[in-house]
Formats: structure tokens, sequence, C-alpha cells
């Protein structure tokens, strides 16, 4: 039987083509005894149904799909091809057990997408469960023959990102009930309390204090003009997003984001991290390194940063060395300068990479325990300041009826 191949070697140079087999296990063998890495391997026995068809027919869709089972998947992939399994042979192996979901139709989709010919990253991109950057990633690891380390960087990387978010989550919970259970009484307070209070006090002709104006003020306007403020906060929101689409816009809130205490630096070094990564790996493998520039520029995950990227690439290309285009990135961090610098003279500038992506990953390690540190205390005191309020405007008007009705 006739095999279709697709594969990369470790130079980065991309094969294509077919071999006779008995199997896809002893086509696979062959192809692997050559020095390849198999990113997909079918038979003419094609496959007419694509990973988009088969989730639609089954109803699930890629946001189903979450970040856990995501990091499921590159664990379990890391350790099926760490250990010479063909990619098309490792997915198999994930379908068996006869589980359902969405986990498992997402499995079966990419299965058969391989199994047409595709590349992994190709049918992960169409399949819209993994983000651009994460697919970016995976191409880049077929393309340098390193797909099994990449998939455990990518692992460790979405697990630490989904243990910093249920932190955060656990962190804002108590915070979270106490504000919503403040909020609903203070619109109870408003809607039903506050009225008969001011019809006692205009009786009473007393003047009202200013936070049970503002309250009466909010509970009129909301009375008045309700479903006219809820349907412009739709059309607000449904526009800020529309703009938050478009390229230029994108660039500049990345930028901004940038800028911002503790969420500007926490973003900062997620993106390099990635990055150094992502280089680091692809020089490893003997890339070079204004190809390697290029192909880590989408990985990032900020506009701004890949544009900074794209501008190293450009003058890394015209012959300038690493740590001098680096000197005009002004969102390049300046304590790795010395670091990067050290590894280009040395001609180790791959290992100084990865020494300077563990670093970025333990920065931005601290900035997000220092963030979740000051989120609690930050959403107390919001709650408690509009408690406050919610008191001051509830007992004030009692304090000037008991005041009225004592004279």
């Amino acid at each position: 039987m006739t095999y279709y191949y697709e594969a990369y070697n470790r130079q980065g140079e991309h094969y294509q083509g077919e071999i006779e087999a008995g199997s896809r296990q002893e086509a696979a063998h062959k192809i692997r005894r050559q020095g390849l890495w198999i990113t997909a391997l079918a038979s003419n026995d094609k496959n007419k149904k694509g990973i988009k068809d088969y989730l639609e027919e089954t109803k699930f869709f890629a946001k189903v799909v979450d970040d856990t089972q995501i990091a499921l998947f590159f664990r379990q992939m890391s350790v099926l091809l760490s250990a010479g399994i063909p990619v098309h042979e490792a997915l198999k192996s994930l379908l068996t057990g006869g589980r359902q979901g969405s986990y498992t139709r997402l499995l079966t989709g990419l299965y058969q997408q391989v199994l047409k010919g595709k590349s992994l990253s190709a049918a992960m991109e169409e399949s819209h469960c993994f983000s651009p950057r994460i697919v970016q990633l995976v191409s880049a690891g077929e393309r340098a023959g390193t797909l099994e380390e990449t998939f455990n960087r990518l692992a460790d990387f979405l697990a630490q990102m989904v243990k910093n978010r249920e932190q955060l989550k656990s962190v804002l919970l108590y915070p979270a009930i106490i504000g919503v259970t403040a909020l609903a009484v203070l619109i109870f307070m408003t809607l039903f309390i506050l009225p008969a209070f001011a019809s006692l006090l205009s009786n009473l002709q007393t003047e009202l204090p200013l936070p049970t104006k503002i309250l009466l003020d909010l509970a009129a306007f909301l009375q008045a003009y309700g479903v006219e403020t809820m349907a412009g906060g739709c059309v607000l929101a449904l526009g800020l997003y529309g703009l938050s689409r478009q390229a230029l816009v994108c660039y500049y809130g990345h930028r901004l984001l940038l800028s911002l205490p503790l969420v500007g630096a926490l973003a900062c070094h997620v993106a390099w991290s990635l990055t150094f990564h992502t280089l680091a790996m692809l020089l490893e493998q003997g890339i070079n390194l204004h190809m390697a520039l290029k192909m880590a520029a989408p990985v990032t995950g900020n506009r701004y940063i890949e544009k900074e990227l794209c501008c190293l690439q450009n003058k890394v290309e015209q012959g300038s060395s690493l740590i001098s285009a680096l000197q005009d990135c002004q969102a390049f961090p300046p304590m790795l300068f010395e670091m990067l610098e050290a590894g280009e003279q040395a001609g180790q500038l791959e290992v100084m990479l990865g020494k300077a992506a563990a670093f970025c990953q333990v920065l931005a390690e601290n900035e997000s325990a220092r963030l979740q540190a000051l989120a609690e205390p930050a959403a107390i005191f919001t709650v408690g300041g509009l408690v406050f309020f919610m008191v001051m405007a509830v007992i004030m008007p009692l304090l000037n009826t008991m005041d009225a009705l004592s004279m």
C-alpha cells in the first residue's frame, strides 16, 4: 500500500512524498530510519470529512474545550511523541477508552485531518480550539523537529496559567459574594425603602442628605430610562468589542497594556518568556536567527511586541547583531541585556535565551503572586466603600427624621 507523508529533518528542512509499506506502523518506521520527523502520514484512502464538518455535526465548538483539557492534550502528546510514536498513532492512542465528550470529538477531528495528510498544526488551526500563538508554536516545533519538547513546554505554560487563574478566582470569590450581596441590598434600598423615607422627610420639610439624593436621583433615572440605558450599554459594549478586533486599535491597546502597573509587567514577562523559549528551541535546531525571529514573532500574543520582533528580524537580516538590534526595542526588559550579550559573545545564544526565558517566567510568577495578593484587599476596600455609602444614605435620613420629630 502507498502512504503519503510529510516530515522535517533536524535542520528544519521540509520533506514530502510517498512510500510503500504493508501498514502505517511499517511506513512510519521506514521514514523514521531516514532521520525524519513525521508530521503527517496517510494512505491513499482519502478521508472526505474535515474537522470543521465533524465539529459542526456533533454540535461542539472551540469554546467547550477548556484550557485544562488543552493542557492535558499537550502533556499526553509530549509523552507519546518522546517515546517515538508518530503523530497520527499518538492521536489514535488518545482516542482509546470509549469516552465521549467535546475533548474526544476534538481528538477525533484532529486524527481525521492528520490522516488526510495535513500537518498537526494545520489541523489545530482549522479546529479553532487553539489560540493562534499555540498553533504558531506547534508549527515551529514541526519545522524544527522538536514537537515533543514544544508540547511539553506548552503543557507547562498552560498548566501554570490555569493555576494562576484558579488562584485569582479563589482570592476574589469572597469579595465577589460580598459585592453582589451589597449591590442587591443597595438596589432594594434605593427602589423600595428610600422613597418612603424621602416622602416622610419631604412632609417634615427636612432637607435630604447628599448620599440619599444621589441614590434617589439614580433610582428615578433608571425608572425613566432603564431600558434605553441597558440598550445603550449593550451597543457600547459591542462597539468596543468590534474596535478591539481592529489591528491598529489592538496594537495601541497592547502597547497601553504594557505600561499599566503590575498587569503590564506581568504581560511583558509572559510574552518575552514565550518568545525566548521559542527562539532557544529554534536556534538549537540550527535555524538562522533572523528566521527564528520571524517564526517567533506571532507567538508573543502581544501585537506591539510582535511588531518590535519584526523590526528586530529586519535589522538582524541586514547584518546587525541581536544585542545591537535590541538597543532600540523599548519593550525589552533591560535587565536581560547583559545575559544575552554574554551568550552572543560566547557563541551560546540559545543557552542564554533558555535561561532568559526561565528568568522571565520567574518574574511573571512573582508579578502574578503580587497581583493576587493585592486583589483581595482592593476588592474588599471597594465593597466596603459601597456599603459605607449605602449605610450613610439610609442612616442619615433616619437621624434627620429623629431631629425633626424632637423639635
